[in-house]
């Protein structure tokens, strides 16, 4: 136990110490060969010549590095750090008997020394290695895990376990028949059919997927193999967290569960990313929501001249600043806590920060909630981007991002509604703000209005897969409304980089939607969740199907056509042709539903979602609701019509 109670400095002195004798015994074997004796008749000089090695050795083995990670350094490091020191001090070392004049030594030892010495100090460190790897796992129990994968991650992760007194790495496993039956950190390298042998020989319950630059459909096959075996898996992270610095190589985590969905996640394009954010100043309504968080941290890392946080929620708004002030500490951020509904708030902010790009992600999004209360839901989606679009006109913002959702095409429910609605609503400024413009003697640039549609993200604030997580901690049972819904599914950050390129593309007016690949069943991403959680545990974790929520669909759609898409520069992003109601219509109804909102008239709520969202109708749920309501207010299309209030001011 006593090279685990030292200290680092005292370790490092032992280590000086040990090398200080390996190069007076190297210096001795070197003078033993060239003299055919092991004890040679050359003591007159030789305390000088190990005074003059030692001087030289001990400054190089510093300098290049060989004594700041201890007993640690992988293998091929060490070679290499002991190979430069000690070529730095054998030349000096005879540049030094040189200055000396210290006669009649032989010049064939300054061949010889290095190369003994090179050898003894590098079997003195495994040596060392050795017992310390003993002696700190000390007779306690070390899981034996597989490591799978042989690449640089793999090797770096057999290195960083070296130590471990949790986990022994017993072989690795590679795709790649090159690597098969060599041996990497003291492991040999296997074939993945080897894998059951492997299990039952050294009794492994746990895995290491090493391979962060793998695309998902590799990863998943690999995943799928190991659960086969019955371990369970743990992964290293990718190596964009690696570059950045955010997690090491030994940081294990459970396997993402966006591993299992078989979609590769969609690149960005770094030209697009940057067209529109560097040097600018931005603002991210709804800042501390799911995606709007993301989209605030994704703004920050393009380097714009400030980032402006447009959050109702005052924690929420705290949370998001405070992370930006330690990942940015230098960006200028502002944080103003309003209303999406509060138009003024809205005019000053966007003018008082000189706002040039707004990204508009403030709504309500969970489908049953806006469900129950329809009024609140549709007030704040739809009229609160209405409300927020014609403020980015009046002052004059360059670009406005409106993000919408998937469930805006055909829906059955409020919050799709009240998100088409809103698509429709921007349309509607965008093309009055056209008309205005073009009246203008000396028309200048006017705001570009963009809709950016996806469908569910991933760990969103009311997604379903921290509702599974949760579940699955809890015991169970896991609930999914249907066995057959299904739903298209992406990353928070694939849905940020998105927004960020879609404000770069094409023309005003646009809708814009990414390429989600093959819908995924909800009950196979349970299962999935399910069998990773309790794999070698001997748990079971029941499912339970609940039924089809309020205004919940079996599939949903990203396109009102699908027959009307365009390509655009980017290959999984495409332009939906779409266009929107007629605009006096659209303007009278606004108007009529900001009125009815304002009383609390849900009939008439109902009946203009009705009249301008293609394929909406009130659920027949809505009938208790409805006889609930105490309301004179009813809409009558042409009737009782409000004052018309212009999508963009005089």
């Amino acid at each position: 136990m006593f090279i685990n109670t030292i200290s680092r400095r005292q370790k490092r002195l032992l280590l000086v110490l040990m090398d200080v004798g390996i190069s007076a015994l190297a210096l001795w074997i070197a003078l033993a060969l060239r003299r055919t004796t092991f004890a040679p008749d050359y003591w007159g000089n030789y305390p000088w010549m190990v005074l003059a090695m030692t001087a030289v050795r001990i400054p190089a083995f510093t300098l290049v590095g060989l004594y700041k990670s201890m007993l640690r350094l992988p293998n091929q490091q060490l070679v290499v750090q002991t190979l430069q020191g000690v070529a730095i001090s054998t030349l000096a070392f005879g540049a030094a008997v040189f200055m000396m004049r210290l006669q009649g030594v032989p010049r064939s030892v300054l061949l010889l020394e290095p190369f003994i010495a090179t050898t003894l100090i590098i079997a003195s460190r495994e040596i060392l290695q050795r017992v310390a790897r003993h002696l700190t796992r000390d007779g306690k129990k070390v899981e034996p895990v597989l490591i799978y994968g042989a690449g640089s991650a793999g090797l770096q992760l057999a290195q960083a376990l070296a130590y471990s007194t949790e986990m022994r790495p017993v072989a690795f496993l590679d795709d790649e028949p090159s690597k098969w039956g060599i041996r990497m950190a003291e492991l040999d390298v296997y074939p993945p059919a080897r894998i059951t042998k492997l299990v039952e020989k050294h009794g492994i319950k746990k895995a290491l997927l090493a391979a962060p630059a793998s695309d998902a459909s590799h990863r998943r096959q690999m995943i799928e193999m190991l659960k086969g075996a019955g371990l369970s898996i743990l992964e290293v992270p990718n190596f964009l967290d690696l570059v950045r610095g955010e997690q090491s190589v030994a940081d294990l985590a459970e396997v993402p569960v966006e591993d299992l969905l078989g979609r590769s996640a969609v690149l960005p394009d770094d030209n697009l990313l940057r067209k529109v954010i560097p040097g600018h100043s931005v603002m991210v309504t709804g800042a501390g929501g799911s995606i709007g968080s993301e989209l605030c941290r994704q703004v920050a890392a393009l380097g714009p001249s400030q980032l402006v946080l447009f959050e109702i929620n005052e924690y929420a708004l705290y949370r998001i600043e405070m992370q930006l002030h330690e990942l940015y500490p230098d960006l200028k951020v502002a944080a103003v806590l309003g209303s999406v509904l509060d138009e003024g708030r809205l005019e000053n902010t966007f003018k008082r920060f000189r706002v040039e790009s707004v990204y508009h992600a403030a709504a309500y999004k969970h489908v049953p909630l806006v469900e129950q209360n329809p009024i609140e839901g549709v007030r704040n989606n739809a009229i609160g981007t209405f409300t927020a679009a014609r403020a980015a006109v009046r002052a004059g913002v360059s670009s406005f991002l409106f993000v919408s959702t998937d469930k805006a095409v055909r829906p059955c429910n409020v919050m799709g509604a009240s998100k088409r609605l809103a698509e429709l609503a921007v349309l509607l400024v965008d093309e009055e703000a056209k008309k205005a413009q073009a009246k203008l003697a000396s028309p200048q640039i006017s705001t570009r209005f963009t809709v950016v549609r996806f469908g569910n993200v991933l760990d969103s604030a009311g997604s379903v897969v921290p509702l599974f997580r949760r579940q699955i901690a809890s015991g169970g049972p896991v609930t999914v409304t249907d066995p057959n819904v299904m739903r298209y599914f992406m990353t928070i950050p694939e849905a940020a980089q998105l927004v960020v390129q879609a404000s770069a593309m094409g023309c005003s007016g646009e809708v814009y939607l990414l390429d989600m690949g093959e819908p995924v069943r909800v009950l196979d991403l349970a299962n999935r969740m399910v069998e990773l959680a309790t794999r070698g545990t001997g748990r079971e974790i029941p499912i339970k199907f609940t039924g089809l929520r309020q205004g919940e669909k079996l599939v949903e759609e990203l396109l009102v056509d699908p027959r009307r898409t365009e390509s655009t520069s980017h290959p999984k992003i495409f332009k939906a042709l779409e266009s929107g109601s007629d605009s006096s219509t659209m303007t009278r109804l606004l108007a009529q539903l900001e009125a009815a909102l304002d009383k609390g008239a849900l009939p008439a709520v109902y009946g203009i979602l009705e009249n301008l969202v293609e394929g909406y109708q009130r659920p027949d749920c809505a009938k208790d609701v409805l006889n609930r309501e105490s309301s004179s207010y009813s809409f009558t299309g042409e009737e009782d019509t409000p004052p018309v209030k212009s999508a963009v001011a005089e």
